[in-house]
């Protein structure tokens, strides 16, 4: 709990509460309260990070979900430059005071599948988390989302809902860090989304058994061809090998393979869909989404790359 503390300070103070734009054109970024979207939400909660480009428009969805005690704004670097790119960026606010690592040690063969569906769909399922439909992953999206199409009708928010407001996962590239990468490779198990990013995760590694959670090993509805992962070797959350081992079970790595190293290749990394960086960093497990000059050319190759 302290480390995770330390390390989104951290994150704020090493640069990635930092907002940037680019030369043909400027990133605008709104903070919106999940209460403006709908009053029935909790008035402390913390504001959606919503950034876009005035002039580039890739008409995909960046949607961004954050790692445990997080703020949306912490990842303005990633989103922004997914902005700068043409890409639509939501980071989320989303319930995350509940961390995943810790859960390995439960008995429960199932901790992590039902963890990771309550907050995301919103599924009475977890003895863990106590997330209703409202507050699901999946709900705040759409009820934001809402918003921004009635707010700005001129950016065309509404492409990313269907005429019953469901979210057209297609368009949408789910993305996120810690907590939040492995909620964004769950979403991908569940709908055919874009793309997945994962970025210092999945973490769902059950000491109790040694073993990944069974739910990665499911097939999912998102090509593996499809999903990414960046990792940190010296991860000091969740060791490397944990998450080396959730990766192989996930399928994104063969049972003798690991991340290939990035810190000295540039693009298109051999390919890989899993990259490990060995880097210098106040926070290893932060590593991933701060300010080392290194990571623009990597997330780009993470958030374009066919």
């Amino acid at each position: 709990m302290i480390k995770l503390f330390i390390f989104f300070v951290l994150m704020c103070f090493s640069g990635a509460c930092h907002k940037k734009g680019n030369g043909t054109g400027k990133n605008i970024s709104y903070l919106i309260s999940p209460f403006q979207t709908d009053p029935d939400y909790a008035t402390t909660d913390e504001s959606h990070y919503i950034v876009r480009n005035n002039k580039t428009h890739l008409n995909k969805l960046l949607l961004f979900i954050g790692g445990s005690y997080s703020i949306p704004k912490n990842y303005a670097l990633f989103c922004d430059h997914g902005a700068t790119l043409g890409l639509d960026v939501i980071s989320l606010s989303y319930p995350n005071k509940v961390a995943t690592a810790p859960l390995g040690s439960s008995a429960d063969p199932q901790v992590f599948d039902h963890y990771r569906n309550e907050l995301c769909f919103g599924n009475q399922v977890s003895d863990v988390v106590s997330v209703d439909l409202l507050n699901c992953i999946t709900t705040r999206t759409i009820k934001l989302l809402i918003y921004l199409n009635v707010t700005y009708p001129d950016q065309d928010w509404r492409q990313y809902l269907s005429p019953s407001n469901t979210l057209i996962w297609d368009k949408i590239i789910v993305a996120g860090h810690s907590q939040g990468s492995g909620h964004a490779c769950y979403l991908g198990k569940k709908n055919r989304v874009d793309r997945v990013i994962m970025l210092s995760g999945p973490n769902d590694y059950s000491t109790y058994y040694s073993s990944p959670a069974n739910w990665l090993s499911e097939t999912g509805l998102t090509p593996l061809n499809r999903q990414f992962s960046l990792l940190h070797t010296q991860d000091e959350i969740v060791s490397f090998d944990n998450q080396v081992a959730n990766l192989r079970s996930l399928g994104l790595l063969t049972a003798t393979q690991s991340p290939t190293p990035a810190d000295n290749l540039s693009t298109p990394y051999f390919n890989a869909h899993a990259l490990s960086l060995h880097i210098p960093a106040i926070s290893y497990h932060s590593s991933t989404v701060g300010a080392n000059p290194i990571l623009p050319a990597i997330w780009t190759y993470l958030l374009t790359t066919p």
